[in-house]
């Protein structure tokens, strides 16, 4: 069974997106930390690896902030419509 089916409350996009700002946020706390405080090569080359880290989850949180933002979009606009057809038959059935 899927997760998304068992535990349909949770807005799974929203929770991804929290999952790759909170990822790309510790991964360059952590990189800045391994490059600055530690001035061996393996530290630096796991600095390199967090900051390319950092930008991917960067790259995928503004990917998924878009898709966020589009379903968000859809959903007000779908709720607007609803509430104008409302209005419509309510001044219709007003008017008779």
């Amino acid at each position: 069974m899927q997760l998304n089916d068992k535990w349909q409350g949770l807005c799974w996009p929203m929770m991804d997106f929290l999952r790759c700002v909170t990822a790309a946020l510790i991964y360059f706390a952590i990189s800045i930390t391994a490059v600055a405080k530690y001035s061996d090569g393996a530290s630096k080359a796991a600095g390199v690896f967090g900051f390319f880290a950092t930008i991917v989850f960067a790259v995928d949180f503004y990917l998924i902030f878009n898709e966020v933002a589009k379903f968000l979009k859809q959903g007000s606009s779908a709720d607007e419509t609803t509430a104008n057809k409302a209005e419509e038959e309510n001044s219709d059935s007003d008017s008779d």
